[in-house]
């Protein structure tokens, strides 16, 4: 079993972990394009230390499918990788290929996906497990669950949430999903898109009622980045609370 991973962060860690541990993968057999960012610097040494082949490599790179080519995956995964793969690149899994995605597709495709679902009042939220297509995040559904967002939710708290599910329920899933005993079901059309960018570019906007600017603070909670940013003349206060926001506004 050959599996070729675009990965980033703990999810990536954890579940190539899982794969060598507890589904017996080669070493050798794991392929792994990364990324040399913020963030995935656990990943970047697990792999290391693991003696995993792995690289930074963009796709357009004909050297790098060369080498995919080459090594010829049986699946490929996208966990929680920051790429559009190219649709040559799926055609070389040969059993198969699958996308972790912290939404309930088709709602709330693309980036930010949890911070999004807090902006928007959202009850549930969720994850999907998907086939990877040319278009983004359209494949067909190989597993789905709900996830509750909490009263008091945050950004970071619905994002580790959601990551902790993925790892929670891979081993079970990826048994199934090598055993054939996963249907897939056709993604539904419609639902909503949310690009690269952080929402409103990080700032409250005082024409909100106060439930809105509450659920953009906890949105925005993700440290160590910046949090939700209020404009006072020429320069910007960080707001950690509703209640830091009232203070402020007097």
């Amino acid at each position: 079993m050959k599996i070729f991973i675009d990965g980033f962060g703990v999810v990536a860690q954890s579940i190539t972990r899982k794969l060598l541990e507890n589904h017996n993968i080669d070493p050798k057999n794991i392929y792994i394009n990364t990324y040399d960012l913020v963030g995935n610097s656990s990943f970047l040494n697990y792999v290391k230390s693991m003696g995993l082949h792995y690289e930074y490599t963009a796709y357009e790179n004909e050297l790098l499918y060369d080498s995919v080519n080459e090594f010829s995956p049986d699946i490929l995964m996208s966990l929680y990788g920051r790429r559009i793969i190219p649709v040559r690149y799926l055609k070389l899994a040969k059993l198969g290929t699958f996308n972790l995605h912290p939404s309930l597709l088709p709602q709330y495709k693309g980036c930010f996906s949890t911070p999004w679902a807090i902006i928007n009042l959202e009850k549930t939220t969720g994850i999907t497990i998907h086939e990877l297509v040319e278009k983004v995040d359209c494949g067909k559904i190989l597993h789905q669950e709900t996830i509750p967002i909490c009263e008091n939710e945050t950004g970071y708290s619905l994002w580790h949430k959601a990551a902790s599910r993925f790892v929670a329920i891979f081993d079970e899933f990826f048994e199934n999903y090598l055993a054939g005993n996963i249907k897939p079901e056709v993604m539904p059309s419609g639902g909503s898109y949310y690009p690269r960018a952080v929402p409103f570019d990080g700032i409250i906007d005082e024409k909100w009622d106060e439930v809105q600017v509450d659920a953009f603070i906890r949105a925005m909670h993700f440290p160590p980045f910046m949090g939700a940013l209020l404009k006072r003349g020429d320069s910007f206060l960080e707001i950690e609370s509703i209640e830091k926001f009232k203070l402020t506004i007097r």
